[in-house]
């Protein structure tokens, strides 16, 4: 089994490394301007009630399936939060928790998918991304029995960069799928989403682990889940181009590390050698995520209980 995931690994290594230098002469060759569009205001988030608890779930690719976990070990203490704030695969996370539904069913189909279905590639317009974006819209709008924000059975907002202002931009109504599509459109490889007259590319680029979001709103209690993991230790420093990545995964988790020292309570997994888009950990991720936030339910619950006095 192990010599099969190696086989496949290494396959899907030089693919990526045939599709990187074919997307280097296209885009060496011909260029297309993306223009600025005209702006449309956002509708700003609203509550009715005072928030004592907010959940904020951070992006991390396939390593967001730990966030399922993660969730289901604070159901089973009777946590609930009053608001979720969610970035890239924290927003899909946020998303199925908001949605009401028994998470126990609904994980079952996310460990079950695999890269191909979430990755629907374009190669022959690749000039803004790779990935289309669609195959994450419609298995969100499969998984959810609410379409849009408004019909959701917690709060949640998602959260996007405009890629002209390098603004975060929140989105907390209308369409659910096409939120979460704007939020996890990793750049460079996924086309950015036009929405609201803006172009939006994955909130990591801008709010990776959205803290300050929940602050915003006065949450009382900040639980933040945070899947970055370690720099990897496997990271071949052959050239520029992993010299370039190395730097940028450095930089990433620093500013993950400030948007944690907001929190209130931080539940930080240690994953190492996981990629962004990687299938084969599925279970282990879970398992992993129900793991670290179990060890941190207590320390929750008094942070609760000392708010209560």
């Amino acid at each position: 089994m192990r010599d099969w995931i190696i086989v496949k690994e290494t396959t899907f290594f030089y693919m990526k490394k045939s599709l990187f230098l074919y997307l280097i002469f296209l885009a060496g060759c011909h260029s297309v301007y993306m223009p600025p569009t005209d702006t449309v205001e956002i509708p700003p988030f609203e509550t009715k009630k005072p928030i004592r608890i907010a959940l904020v779930l951070g992006g991390g690719g396939a390593k967001g399936l730990a966030l399922l976990g993660a969730i289901q070990e604070l159901e089973a203490a009777g946590i609930r939060p009053d608001l979720i704030v969610g970035c890239s695969a924290g927003a899909m996370a946020g998303a199925l928790y908001a949605d009401g539904q028994e998470l126990k069913g609904v994980e079952k189909n996310f460990l079950a998918l695999k890269r191909a279905d979430l990755l629907d590639f374009s190669y022959f317009r690749p000039l803004f991304g790779i990935v289309e974006g669609k195959s994450i819209q419609n298995v969100m709008r499969k998984s959810l029995k609410a379409q849009t924000f408004e019909e959701l059975q917690i709060p949640l907002i998602v959260v996007a960069t405009d890629l002209y202002s390098g603004d975060v931009v929140e989105i907390s109504h209308g369409d659910i799928a096409k939120g979460i599509g704007a939020s996890c459109a990793f750049p460079g490889i996924f086309k950015p989403i036009q929405l609201y007259g803006r172009y939006l590319v994955d909130g990591g680029a801008s709010c990776p682990v959205p803290v300050s979001i929940a602050k915003k709103y006065g949450a009382e209690i900040v639980i933040a889940v945070d899947v970055t993991g370690k720099l990897p230790s496997n990271a071949a420093l052959r050239h520029l181009i992993s010299i370039g990545k190395r730097s940028l995964d450095i930089a990433y988790r620093k500013f993950v590390e400030l948007s944690l020292s907001q929190a209130d309570i931080v539940v930080k997994m240690e994953f190492e050698d996981c990629g962004t888009f990687s299938d084969h950990l599925n279970e282990h991720l879970y398992q992993q995520g129900r793991l670290s936030m179990r060890a941190k339910i207590p320390e929750i619950l008094q942070k609760i209980s000392k708010q209560e006095k």
